[in-house]
């Protein structure tokens, strides 16, 4: 039964893909658009997980602004799915038209770094474009993936990312997916805000404990790479601004438990300014903030 689901899901993925690659992007855009109206208010998939969040995070705003705001966050990720359907279709020069660096010199001072380097940033925007742009802009892009549940939507996925040359490797081998890319002047994309269960590390986050992977933080401060965030944001247009910086751990010596929380504090806090910025734009369907730290 299982496999008969799974394959069912797999079909319905290429059938819809077939239909939006069909259209022009403007086109794609606006499905994607209706995408998130109708699930939201036909098929509310976690919008109580979403309200509930927004509760949390935004307590000084009326019940009304947060279900727009709500509301809105359906809509961006609806425009997010089906950008990502068409990306694998997208040419560079297409891509290149809708995607914008801030700074503008920020990738070609990044080229002449003389080894990898670690780039967070989590699911906020459009992720998966971001990455997408780095690479054609001329840095190779690795990606720490979650293996999804049915095995053949995680093969077009990892199909996906592959057409627009970016790597990827599962949780599974994480240091040893990251140390080869790093060794290969790549750049290793983590998202770095997901619930890392009683192994992560409490941080902060939108005014709540989140328990947070400290796996990025322990392998930048021994190996000495540089760190750098990244995120895009969609503009009234339908283009992306991305936007880049660098996090700076020159004053932290050693791979010590003090040294490791003050780094994630310091990726994690960036991924906030983003998401208080732009809130719509930020995955409030995930239970992040699942893992309670000890009383």
């Amino acid at each position: 039964m299982k496999k008969l689901q799974n394959y069912l899901e797999y079909l319905l993925i290429l059938l819809v893909s077939g239909m939006i690659n069909l259209l022009p992007w403007k086109w794609a855009l606006a499905f994607g658009r209706g995408l998130g109206y109708f699930c939201f208010y036909i098929v509310p998939i976690r919008k109580k997980v979403v309200l509930e969040n927004l509760r949390h995070a935004f307590p000084e705003q009326s019940e009304q602004a947060r279900y727009c705001l709500a509301r809105n966050t359906f809509v961006q990720f609806g425009q997010t799915i089906i950008e990502f359907i068409i990306l694998p279709n997208t040419s560079g020069e297409a891509l290149r038209q809708r995607v914008r660096f801030e700074p503008p010199g920020f990738i070609e001072s990044a080229k002449k770094s003389p080894g990898g380097a670690i780039c967070m940033s989590g699911h906020f925007g459009n992720w998966e474009l971001m990455a997408a742009a780095i690479t054609d802009a001329g840095i190779p892009m690795s990606a720490l993936v979650k293996e999804q549940r049915n095995p053949l939507v995680d093969h077009y996925i990892a199909r996906a990312r592959t057409k627009k040359n970016i790597e990827t490797f599962p949780l599974g081998i994480a240091v040893r997916g990251f140390v080869k890319a790093l060794r290969e002047k790549k750049f290793v994309a983590v998202l770095g805000d997901q619930d890392a269960h009683r192994e992560g590390v409490f941080i902060n986050f939108l005014g709540r404990p989140a328990s947070t992977a400290k796996g990025a933080a322990i392998l930048a401060l021994k190996t000495g790479v540089p760190m750098h965030f990244g995120a895009a944001v969609r503009q009234p247009d339908g283009t992306h601004t991305i936007y880049l910086e660098t996090i700076d751990h020159s004053d932290l010596n050693g791979v010590t438990e003090e040294n490791i929380r003050i780094l994630t504090q310091r990726h994690v806090q960036l991924l906030e300014k983003y998401v208080r910025r732009w809130p719509d734009h930020w995955f409030w369907m995930h239970r992040r903030w699942k893992t309670k730290p000890d009383a």
